[in-house]
């Protein structure tokens, strides 16, 4: 993992979102690149809002000793409230039960910091454009709660043909219009709105934006990264653990679904849908292996794949021993968004299911941390 390149998408969103400041989301372990490492790099580029689903991911942050501001973007169980006052973290308001609860755990020499969430169109958490005022004004009166924010979620801003996203922003407009008081951070753009809606969000930019996926490198698509020169941080990579050639008409994995057509060189690789290199892959994917493309045959097994190295005689064939290396995706090899495409899902779907059995290395231009077992996958 280049934390480098985290640094690099750091100082580039930050570019784009001013005079907004930069709330890193670094929900599910910073989709699966590593949270705390992700988030001292992240402040070495003067980032200094954070955003994360679930209050032991901001509870883990503070034990690690980051004292950032830390939103937890999830709606909050009533049990969970004294989590928040314990840990110093920002409360999503995303009802007014909710609203009534965080008053009642506050207390005027420790009150609660909470975001009120309006719900524009999503359809997932949030309180109705037309109900927020009441809310926020029982907020703003008391002193158990600061009212740090406002904020809604786009569902289609990273379409840029999508006009879904303006109906939203109206939408959240209206709210705030209604409001007697406007809390100083107003926050509705996430990467796609940062990407396709920049010249629409105005003054609702002004306080924060939301980036989580961009920071990694990626955005929904490989168009939108490229419009602010975005550097995946991310490689998977694997060793081979053995080599051998196999005679034709050998089958390969479970369910025998593919064949050797003529003798050939197999590499079988220490990845698997356990690591989270997708099974809906087989026979679609190919890794980067000796500075080749090769594909992956035969069914991805829980811990294991194979890969056609080509014929017996073929100088790559020849070349490969135990131990190399092959890419899975990154900078180096297929990207994620071809991952995606074979798993038929989305790229951040892949960078999520790296399972923690997974060594982690990070590099910089420091250097790296000492390198993983031979055998095992590694970001």
């Amino acid at each position: 993992m280049d934390l480098s390149a985290v640094r690099h998408n750091a100082r580039r969103l930050q570019e784009r979102a001013e005079p907004a400041a930069l709330m890193a989301v670094v929900k599910a372990d910073a989709y699966g690149h590593g949270a705390l490492p992700v988030v001292r790099a992240l402040r070495k580029e003067g980032v200094r809002h954070f955003a994360v689903a679930r209050p032991a991911e901001g509870q883990a942050l503070r034990d690690a000793g980051i004292d950032d501001s830390i939103l937890v973007l999830g709606a909050p169980l009533r049990s969970q409230l004294p989590t928040y006052a314990a840990y110093d973290l920002d409360v999503t308001i995303p009802s007014a039960d909710v609203a009534e609860a965080v008053v009642e755990v506050g207390s005027a020499s420790a009150p609660l910091r909470a975001h009120v969430k309006i719900d524009t169109g999503m359809g997932r958490l949030g309180l109705p454009p037309d109900a927020a005022a009441p809310v926020v004004r029982q907020l703003a009166d008391r002193d158990e709660v600061v009212l740090e924010g406002i904020w809604t979620h786009f569902a289609t801003a990273d379409d840029p043909e999508s006009t879904f996203a303006g109906v939203q922003l109206d939408r959240f407009e209206d709210a705030l219009a209604a409001l007697d008081s406007i809390p100083a951070c107003i926050h509705a753009a996430n990467t796609g709105a940062l990407l396709t809606l920049n010249g629409r969000l105005g003054e609702l930019s002004a306080g924060l934006v939301r980036s989580g996926i961009a920071l990694y490198g990626l955005a929904a698509t490989e168009e939108l990264a490229d419009e602010i020169d975005l550097r995946p941080a991310l490689t998977l990579s694997a060793r081979v653990t053995q080599v051998k050639t196999v005679a034709e008409g050998t089958s390969i994995s479970y369910g025998a679904t593919w064949t050797a057509p003529a003798p050939a060189r197999i590499a079988t690789l220490g990845v698997g849908y356990g690591d989270g290199y997708p099974r809906l892959g087989s026979g679609r994917a190919t890794v980067s292996i000796g500075g080749q493309c090769r594909p992956v045959v035969g069914t991805i097994c829980m811990d294991m794949c194979m890969v056609h190295l080509g014929a017996p005689d073929d100088p790559l064939a020849r070349r490969i021993e135990v131990g190399d290396e092959a890419v899975l995706f990154g900078p180096n090899g297929p990207s994620a968004y071809d991952v995606a495409r074979w798993a038929e899902t989305i790229p951040y779907e892949i960078c999520c299911g790296i399972s923690p059995r997974v060594p982690r290395r990070y590099v910089d231009s420091r250097g790296e941390t000492p390198p993983e077992a031979p055998s095992s996958p590694t970001l």
